[in-house]
């Protein structure tokens, strides 16, 4: 499913559209400083590298839509239907995002101010700005994605960590994010109504490798449906931990 990671040979020209983008991440500077970069999730003596928590993710991104439907998911996918969005579209754009999305771990630092690579305002150096330049230098000049994807992937990278953040700051001060929030994160992904939650919601049902405790994404999902999808007369289901865990 990632040709090159396994260092197994393939034939150039029986390769598809996502092999050649993900060949290109792989074959990047980048992805070869992942590979000597411990994964945050794990100790050092785990052995366990950035690299692969982002293959995990990967992965798991093709196992959220292929393996047995729940009744959760059931509900899920209706809802993508009937927004029009496109499931092939969908997970092929998450899983590029999933092998950039914490890529920039290899030189993040909370610490320094850097220029946002799109808007050119001063940001944090996170790492998902970080992993927001090497997108950018990686898939800028890519001819198999429009520039409409590669915007949808850029903002789904860069704020893919946005909903942890907003749980954590509910846990320490009891604050829940407003309507006006959720639809402004819903608009940096995409500006039809719901579909840029819909790509970070998925995106967090596979995003589980290396985390232990999944409130976070039960919030997210109890937050959105309450405050945003509700609005939108859509029924946006809430997952357990069984439905989350791959």
């Amino acid at each position: 499913m990632l040709p090159g990671y396994y260092n197994r040979s393939y034939n150039v020209q029986t390769l598809s559209r996502e092999d050649v983008l993900f060949e290109k991440i792989l074959q990047s500077g980048w992805w070869t400083r992942a590979t000597q970069c411990v994964d945050s999730h794990y100790s050092n003596v785990d052995g366990v590298m950035l690299s692969d928590h982002l293959v995990a993710v990967t992965e798991n991104i093709y196992k959220v839509f292929h393996r047995r439907q729940s009744s959760f998911q059931s509900k899920l996918f209706d809802i993508l239907d009937r927004m029009n969005i496109d499931r092939q579209k969908l997970m092929d754009e998450l899983r590029i995002v999933a092998l950039l999305h914490d890529i920039g771990k290899v030189e993040c630092d909370k610490t320094k101010l850097v220029r946002h690579p799109l808007y050119k305002h001063f940001t944090i150096k996170r790492h998902s700005i970080v992993s927001l330049y090497a997108a950018i230098e990686i898939l800028q000049n890519e001819t198999l994605l429009s520039v409409i994807e590669k915007l949808r992937i850029y903002s789904v990278i860069e704020e893919h960590d946005v909903s942890y953040g907003l749980f954590c700051e509910w846990m320490r001060t009891g604050k829940l994010p407003t309507t006006k929030r959720w639809k402004e994160l819903n608009d940096n992904v995409d500006t039809r109504p719901g579909v840029g939650l819909m790509y970070l919601l998925f995106f967090k049902l596979a995003d589980t490798h290396g985390h232990w405790n999944l409130t976070d994404v039960v919030w997210f999902f109890k937050q959105v449906k309450t405050n945003y999808f509700n609005n939108l007369n859509i029924d946006l289901p809430i997952p357990t931990e069984k439905d989350i865990r791959l």
